[in-house]
């Protein structure tokens, strides 16, 4: 899937995932069941590396995610 966006859209998305991010944290460290807990680390994994994505290509007017 390729999507285009500008650099705002791309630096607000990138606020919403580090919102996301840091609520992700105190789920993973609340989370009695084991198998729960690394499922939100899978995805505390991918949401972070889409984060990573987007600054290093929020440089330009268009960002291509």
């Amino acid at each position: 899937m390729l999507l285009e966006m500008n650099a705002v859209e791309a630096r607000e998305l990138k606020e919403v995932l580090d919102t996301s991010l840091r609520e992700l944290l105190v789920e993973i460290d609340h989370a009695d069941n084991r198998a729960f807990r690394e499922m939100l680390k899978e995805r505390y994994d991918r949401l972070e590396q889409l984060g990573r994505k987007l600054e290093s290509s929020g440089e330009s007017d268009q960002v291509y995610a």
